[in-house]
């Protein structure tokens, strides 16, 4: 460390184009970092994040592809990473160094997804969980994740003492707040109204089949919603078309794909509720982009989500398809219920912010290299 300025790498290697939870968290922490003096993204290759072009960026090319999540971190960065002189790395995602370093190594790990759910990642990804995640955090000075609930996990798997651990919550992005109208007209293939909302990653975990099949049942009792389903394909086929087919959905359940950032908020405005019944999440920031943009929320009772949600959404069994189905058609009907559960998903939404989360890492950054921890 020259004096008291700071030379602070964080990794954006390995984020891929996905814009889910560890790209935005990344995204969210850079450009609050970035006002800091000393830190530098580092990458394989010379890339910055959209949006963040003010940020300093250090490439360092290598790695091949076959074996590049093992062999980058442990050789090209560390070997790299040394010779320019950073006092700290930080890696966001479970790809960090099992070796030891001249500098100091932070991890972000958000959820052991790979170990709970082993049969929806890839066995690739499963097998850097179970064989080289384990070396990685030994080696680490410290870890940050962003809920009690993962924390809980990380210690259960990987024996890692509690006070290696700082949790840092996630927030929602500024373009998340109350804004005054709903889908622009002619956007996101026309969706007509009334609708019910969930987004996030297409895959098992997030417990799409059940909730389609919950929303079947609250069809048949006569709620007139559309259910919109929107974000990217994650790992593994869906049989979600085959199941709309056998539960008589039809048009009644529209799939947008991947929608921009510009036009989410509008259609989170624009729903009557959001759903989110996953089966377990390291955060679950939907939540609190759907609460920002005033819009009431139900989803899980179980991981992090009630941490999350506080009393400010209706909390259900995901693996009860009636419970589900109950609270679906509640809201549905309820228009007061409706603007209770909006006005405490905004006042809940604002005890949160990224920069508080830059602010708690940043004070970890300094901890670390002033030995305090």
């Amino acid at each position: 460390m020259n004096g008291s300025l700071l030379n602070i790498g964080v990794v954006t290697a390995f984020l891929g184009n996905l814009r889910a939870g560890t790209w935005t968290y990344t995204w969210n922490l850079l450009k609050g970092l970035g006002a800091k003096a000393g830190v530098t993204a580092v990458d394989r290759e010379q890339r910055l994040l959209p949006g963040l072009e003010d940020i300093n960026l250090t490439d360092f090319p290598g790695g091949g592809r076959a074996l590049a999540k093992l062999v980058w971190p442990n050789f090209t960065l560390p070997d790299k990473a040394g010779i320019a002189g950073f006092d700290l790395v930080h890696c966001t995602t479970p790809y960090g160094t099992f070796r030891q370093t001249a500098y100091k190594k932070i991890i972000t790990i958000c959820d052991v997804t790979p170990l709970l759910f082993p049969e929806t990642h890839g066995k690739m990804n499963v097998w850097h969980h179970r064989f080289i995640l384990p070396s990685i955090l030994k080696q680490a000075d410290h870890i940050i994740t962003i809920s009690e609930t993962s924390k809980r996990d990380i210690i259960r798997y990987f024996k890692v003492p509690e006070d290696k651990i700082t949790v840092t919550l996630l927030a929602a992005n500024n373009a998340f707040q109350e804004i005054p109208h709903g889908i622009p007209a002619d956007d996101i293939a026309k969706i007509s109204r009334p609708y019910i909302l969930n987004v996030g990653t297409l895959e098992p975990r997030k417990n799409l089949e059940g909730l389609l099949r919950a929303f079947a049942v609250a069809r048949r009792k006569g709620m007139p919603h559309t259910l919109v389903i929107t974000g990217a394909r994650g790992w593994g086929k869906s049989p979600l078309a085959g199941l709309i087919e056998t539960l008589s959905l039809g048009d009644s359940v529209l799939f947008t794909g991947f929608v921009n950032d510009n036009d989410l908020p509008h259609l989170y405005k624009g729903a009557d509720f959001f759903v989110y019944p996953s089966l377990y999440e390291g955060f679950g920031l939907p939540i609190l982009e759907a609460m920002n943009c005033g819009t009431p929320v139900i989803t899980s009772n179980v991981s992090s989500m009630p941490e999350v949600a506080g009393d400010a959404a209706l909390l259900v069994d995901p693996l009860s398809q009636s419970e589900l189905a109950d609270a679906i058609f509640r809201l549905a009907g309820d228009p007061e219920l409706r603007n209770t559960m909006l006005l405490k998903g905004i006042k809940r939404a604002a005890h949160f912010s990224w920069q508080k989360t830059v602010d708690e890492t940043f004070s970890v950054y300094e901890k670390i290299l002033k030995g305090r921890i």
